[in-house]
């Protein structure tokens, strides 16, 4: 299933059952980055499907790295300094910081330059910290203003090893000044104050680095010099950051009991299950497997905590637990997450507004964030992501712990396919037995049904525009398949024959409509198929035929704004929102101009007493006469339904 724009929640519907989150983010990246420069062929199982890794698997393919993707799922990287060379064009990070930040270290070895490129979100976060001990190092890396925003120009080569205390704990800087002094020449020296994940040290010594790491205070002091690394093959375990959004639910939404399976049981990984112990959560860890463990929660009241970063020092776990702390009693504080603001977003102030839409209390004081919760289940909320894919996560967890008869919407929410897309298919699973009128988690489907003229294009055009959704117009396909029997000389009224273009012909029906390769986008509107798509749209196989298309569509898309004249009654009776235009036959002769009001009322009459999928109101659509009334004020109305 493609993740919807917008996702619609019922609250108070249970998550039971075990889950397994994808591969760890941060090990898949590293992963791909390391059997770019091993000598020979590397294996890696389990890497994340995400958007994310997909850019840096890109990034080193286009540097000469062959990959190939076996069927069982596994990524062989056929690696090695020797061949890889400057790439031939920029190199595009989409909305991953990690590959931007990681492979600015990696390409800084090397005598070439290389541009890094992101989307709009990546190219206002900066990335100064990895260029200023890049730039020491010997590398020229330039961007745009003092704080180096993206795009980036690196030039690498000719490096020499530095001794780096990053003022921020950040495990990509350190990662980044690492993978240099793989290429620096002499001792390369990063000291933490505080541990962040230490998965780069640690894949680096598996893949026989020189490398040295000793402990320093609460932190660690990690020493690299030039090396060569070997191929390695190895399974990437479950991501524990995706798994906190499962912990959290399992936690917070009644009636839930939650298993997440085979999770990454790494240092400094797991905070966020200490937190939820701490605020009082039925949760535990029992190992698994080598370094992996599976985490079982079940929901149980939650009382407020103090957060210290040092705890989740990666801090990608603060929106899960800001939903937990939104359904505690009492004040949770979240201490030093002032680096939250250069996250996809200002997650800092993206996070205080999600649990103050869900009902919390949220304040901000310099880098400390407090939530007030509850002390039970949430309200409804219309929530965006901003584009942040734990946003989009956190926001539908809040969502499922609102109260019975809640309900929310979470736009922007195909951002989860950044690093989890199937971040959905695994809440539909945990949410399957809901009960009671209450349904799982969903794309937003809105139905628009009506005679012709009645404003259907029109109106739903506008209302997927102003929603964000994809638009199908089912009455597009019906007049597509008239006009290709038209073409071919088929008879309308020739069911089989009709029937079987309706089965085998391909029809994309978008800003353009063609039918098996076939442009009819202005042919449709003739005449000629105006007369006969009344008898296409009578015959009850093409209709069974198009029909499974339409479902088909929605569940590609993930929901969207269908019209037609019996997508609320027959194709999508679960819709969201279902809407039932009309006007008088005088004004649908207007609109239309190439029919009478005769010939309005006769096709009303054929496409309302045929047998197959008669026009009609589904007995839940709202009924809106447009006569006489603005697009836009039928638009609002429209949209105040929801």
């Amino acid at each position: 299933m493609t993740a919807p724009r917008t996702l619609v929640v019922d609250g108070a519907v249970p998550c039971v059952g075990t889950v397994r989150t994808p591969g760890e983010k941060s090990i898949s990246h590293r992963a791909v980055l390391l059997a770019a420069l091993a000598d020979g062929t590397s294996v890696v199982h389990g890497l994340s499907d995400g958007a994310d890794v997909a850019a840096s698997l890109a990034a080193v393919e286009a540097m000469g790295v062959a990959v190939e993707r076996r069927q069982d799922g596994a990524v062989v990287l056929h690696g090695g300094r020797a061949q890889l060379h400057r790439p031939a064009a920029a190199i595009d990070c989409g909305n991953s910081g990690t590959s931007m930040r990681l492979l600015t270290g990696l390409v800084a070895g090397f005598d070439w330059a290389t541009e890094l490129v992101g989307d709009e979100s990546l190219s206002q976060r900066p990335m100064d910290r990895v260029a200023v001990p890049l730039i020491a190092m010997g590398a020229t890396v330039e961007g745009r203003g003092a704080r180096v925003l993206p795009p980036l120009r690196v030039h690498g080569g000719a490096l020499r090893g530095i001794e780096w205390t990053p003022p921020v704990a950040s495990a990509q800087v350190k990662s980044a000044v690492l993978l240099a002094g793989l290429s620096a020449q002499g001792a390369t020296v990063v000291r933490e104050a505080v541990t962040t994940r230490t998965h780069t040290e640690e894949m680096l010594a598996e893949a026989g680095a020189d490398i040295t790491v000793e402990p320093w205070g609460e932190g660690r002091v990690v020493t690299v010099r030039a090396s060569k690394l070997a191929p390695v093959e190895r399974t990437v375990p479950g991501d524990p950051s995706a798994a906190a959004f499962f912990a959290v639910a399992g936690s917070v939404v009644a009636g839930s009991a939650v298993a997440v399976e085979h999770v990454y049981d790494g240092p400094a990984r797991l905070g966020f299950v200490t937190v939820l112990q701490r605020m009082g959560a039925a949760i535990s860890r029992e190992p698994d497997g080598p370094g992996t463990t599976t985490i079982r929660a079940v929901a149980g009241p939650l009382r407020a905590t103090q957060v210290p970063a040092s705890e989740i020092p990666s801090l990608d776990e603060v929106p899960a637990l800001a939903v937990a702390a939104a359904v505690a009693e009492g004040t949770t504080l979240f201490r030093d997450v002032g680096e939250l603001r250069v996250k996809e977003v200002d997650r800092l102030a993206a996070v205080a507004d999600m649990v103050a839409a869900f009902g919390a209390t949220a304040r901000i004081e310099g880098d400390t964030l407090a939530v007030t919760g509850v002390g039970g289940p949430l309200r409804g909320a219309r929530v965006d992501s901003g584009g942040d894919h734990r946003m989009a996560m956190a926001a539908a967890v809040a969502a499922l712990a609102a109260g019975e008869g809640e309900r929310s919407y979470v736009s922007g929410f195909g951002a989860v396919e950044t690093s989890y897309p199937g971040f959905l298919d695994d809440l539909v699973r945990l949410t399957a037995g809901a009960s009671g009128g209450r349904r799982p988690p969903r794309g937003l489907l809105v139905a628009i049904d009506g005679p012709a003229g009645a404003g259907k294009s029109t109106v739903s055009k506008a209302v997927a525009t102003r929603l964000g959704l994809e638009r199908l117009d089912t009455g597009a396909m019906y007049r597509a398949v008239a006009a290709l029997a038209l073409h071919r000389g088929t008879a309308p009224d020739d069911a089989a024959a009709v029937a079987a273009l309706a089965a085998d012909a391909a029809i994309e029906v978008g800003e353009r409509v063609m039918i098996d390769g076939l442009d009819v986008t202005e042919r449709i509107r003739s005449p000629e198929v105006g007369t006969a798509v009344s008898v296409v749209a009578a015959n009850p196989e093409v209709r069974r035929h198009l029909v499974e298309r339409q479902r088909a569509w929605a569940r590609t898309h993930g929901g969207g704004v269908v019209e037609g004249r019996d997508i609320g009654s027959v194709v999508f009776p679960e819709a969201e929102l279902k809407v039932y235009l009309t006007a008088s036959p005088e004004e649908r002769a207007r609109r239309r101009r190439d029919e009478a009001p005769e010939g309005v009322a006769r096709r009303d009459r054929i496409d309302s007493t045929r047998d197959a999928s008669p026009l009609r109101q589904a007995d839940d659509a709202r009924h809106l006469d447009t006569t006489g009334r603005t697009v836009q004020d039928v638009v609002e109305e429209v949209l105040s339904w929801l």
